[in-house]
């Protein structure tokens, strides 16, 4: 996988960590530090946005697959709601671990005190051999990604991958033997940590929507196909005298399997039956009532469809 493309986290996560780097070398200033509070905002906000983008995604896939009795597309809404919820947990629980990194430096949200954090607390809570934070982090984002390609029917990417498997740091002698959590968050300040974690839920979300994406394919939800096409005849008449003409209009009609229609007469809600063809149609039938009969002893009577 070393020679694959990066993703954009991977591609952040490199840059960030050049740039911790270079902070503990040179000792700079906590001005570069202040980037990382803005990085985290920003990735706050991309994370808020994605998560209703995704949410609308599902609600697309409920709302247009329909009340559909196909095996396939009920297993698709199901699996798009398992993915949802699946999604929803685990940036549930990076958010929890963001809690426990910014509760080191005595706070609850990202402040002047976190940002000039310099300590390594983060870093031993995260890959100290005694301590579960990060072997429960690393679990969580595997357990995630298999679920996902399982219910999605997917081959998404590890999101917890080692500098070997990054093109940026496949050969760098420094970090190519590192494994994931080292990589991530040796010598890591507080904020920096926060901006990888945060990082890692856009992740998350993202493949979020590549799986709500396949899904509606299979629900069938962002195009209607019409499976059932069947040529209909509409006479005028049903009867013909002899020597006259019989006249028709001949045309198609389509419906699809995925999608149940209504039909009303006079605003009453109709039964819907599937003809031999495999059509869905609203069944109309009523007694015809007498009077208001004209000169040639007939009436009119009309109703309103929809």
């Amino acid at each position: 996988m070393a020679g694959g493309k990066e993703t954009p986290r991977q591609k952040m996560i490199g840059m960030m960590y050049l740039v911790l780097t270079a902070l503990l070398a040179l000792q700079v200033s906590n001005a570069v530090l202040e980037k990382f509070a803005i990085i985290v905002g920003t990735l706050d906000q991309v994370t808020v946005d994605s998560d209703v983008k995704n949410e609308l995604v599902l609600r697309s896939i409920n709302q247009e697959a329909g009340a559909s009795q196909s095996e396939n597309v009920i297993k698709a809404k199901e699996n798009a709601t398992k993915v949802r919820e699946l999604t929803k947990q685990t940036v549930k629980s990076i958010d929890e671990l963001k809690v426990k990194m910014m509760s080191l430096s005595g706070t609850d949200h990202v402040n002047e005190g976190l940002i000039n954090d310099h300590s390594m607390k983060v870093a031993t809570m995260m890959i100290a051999p005694g301590s579960p934070e990060g072997k429960a982090f690393e679990k969580l984002l595997a357990d995630y990604v298999s679920q996902i390609n399982t219910l999605a029917n997917l081959k998404l990417e590890s999101l917890a991958k080692s500098p070997k498997e990054m093109p940026m740091f496949a050969n760098d002698k420094d970090h190519k033997e590192k494994d994931f959590l080292t990589f991530n968050f040796e010598n890591t300040p507080v904020i920096a940590a926060l901006a990888t974690v945060t990082q890692m839920q856009t992740e998350i979300l993202e493949y979020e929507n590549k799986a709500l994406t396949e899904l509606s394919k299979l629900a069938n939800a962002r195009v209607v196909k019409f499976d059932q096409i069947v040529p209909m005849v509409r006479p005028e008449a049903s009867v013909v005298a002899a020597g006259a003409k019989y006249k028709a209009e001949m045309f198609i009609t389509a419906s699809s399997s995925a999608v149940v229609p209504e039909f009303y007469k006079d605003g009453t809600k109709l039964e819907v039956i599937t003809d031999a063809t495999g059509v869905k149609m609203g069944k109309v039938e009523f007694t015809a009532q007498g009077g208001g009969y004209d000169k040639n002893g007939l009436a009119r009577k009309t109703f309103k469809s929809l």
